[in-house]
């Protein structure tokens, strides 16, 4: 894969995630060529730059955009504040939790906020009650029929709503799917503003997120799908395994055991992880990592698999260096569902890391195209 920092494979994979969503590699560039120098003659990594050079970056997304909703500009205004919020959350998830942290996550909000405020078709915030606390999230209108079918949108280990939405943009709405990202137990909001730890058991977030999903009516509550990237292919299957209103799920990456994956990396002191070892603890809610690697052996879906009866589809990178390929074998394995479909990313084609961020865009088409087929009023064409 494309690797900015080539000695250093958790700065190199944010750099793409910042692509995935919307980056742009100039203006990226423009503020993190002097970390790469530095790493390039021997200097360590220094987390206190990397997140001053994301700010900066943003910062300067940001005074652009005032600009440019003064000169009556307000989809370059738009654009220019969500790479903002991009760019914080990039240097802000890499950042050991702490005062520059906080600022960085709020800057963040503040510019996705903006974004809105000038989008042509603005998004919807929504709060959903649940056992957890308010779990907050956008939804992204469908562009045809109501009610429209929607597609929960969940985040895995690192990631939040804001970031989901630059992943996913308008590819659902313009399948006639509404999308709604959300930050859940262990993720964006309910972690950051509430020290809401993660939980093994993602059918309780899920039971309240269907339940508010029934109460509105722009939204089609038999036509249900349940998607999660990264970790959250552990929160999507999980979930749909014990609510069966949920009528489609796909895993945007597979996993099966997530507590041995942590156990590994954290015995072989590894490299080869997206983050730092101090977010373990942290979304698990433990004081030790001792603690965290004994609490994450919950979250395994030897169990739940064979209650998934649903349509299934697991997507996976060939070369994906944070979960096994072998991983997303087994839980399609596993799945009772009939309907059930894996696809494996290769070298040669490209999408091969981990949630195919080398090369996002066929996984994303796949994806979408298969929920539209899968929860729209007749299958699309052939």
């Amino acid at each position: 894969m494309f690797e900015y920092f080539p000695e250093n494979y958790t700065w190199s994979s944010a750099v793409l995630l910042s692509l995935m969503a919307g980056g742009q590699l100039g203006q990226i560039d423009h503020s993190l060529a002097p970390l790469r120098e530095a790493a390039r003659n021997g200097g360590k990594p220094d987390p206190h730059a990397w997140t001053a050079a994301w700010d900066s970056m943003a910062s300067q997304q940001e005074a652009e955009a005032v600009v440019d909703a003064d000169n009556g500009y307000h989809r370059s205004a738009s654009a220019r504040y969500l790479h903002a919020a991009i760019y914080h959350l990039t240097g802000e998830r890499q950042t050991a939790p702490g005062p520059e942290k906080a600022a960085s996550y709020a800057s963040a909000l503040s510019a996705f906020a903006k974004a809105i405020e000038h989008m042509p078709r603005p998004l919807e915030r929504v709060e959903v009650d649940s056992p957890d606390g308010v779990l907050p999230g956008y939804l992204i209108p469908a562009r045809s029929e109501s009610p429209a079918p929607v597609v929960i949108f969940y985040s895995g280990f690192d990631v939040t709503k804001e970031l989901l939405y630059g992943i996913v943009r308008e590819e659902f709405a313009d399948r006639g799917v509404a999308c709604l990202v959300i930050d859940t137990p262990g993720i964006g909001e309910p972690l950051r503003l509430r020290g809401v730890p993660s939980r093994p058991d993602y059918e309780v977030p899920t039971k309240a997120i269907v339940d508010y999903v029934q109460s509105r009516g722009d939204l089609d509550s038999e036509r249900v799908g349940l998607l999660g990237i990264s970790l959250g292919g552990y929160y999507a299957p999980r979930g749909a395994a014990y609510e069966h209103r949920i009528k489609a799920v796909a895993a945007w990456g597979g996993v099966w055991d997530y507590g041995a994956i942590w156990r590994r990396r954290w015995e072989t002191r590894s490299k080869d992880t997206s983050v730092p070892f101090w977010q373990l603890p942290w979304v698990m809610g433990t004081e030790t990592m001792e603690a965290a690697v004994e609490r994450a052996k919950q979250w395994t879906l030897a169990e739940a698999m064979r209650h998934v009866t649903q349509p299934l589809l697991i997507v996976h990178g060939e070369n994906d260096r944070n979960v096994p390929v072998d991983d997303a074998r087994r839980a399609f394995e596993a799945a009772s569902s009939t309907d059930k479909e894996l696809r494996i990313f290769t070298i040669a084609e490209g999408g091969s890391e981990h949630v195919g961020a080398d090369d996002p865009d066929p996984t994303r088409q796949l994806i979408a195209d298969w929920f539209a087929r899968k929860l729209g009023p007749e299958p699309a064409p052939a």
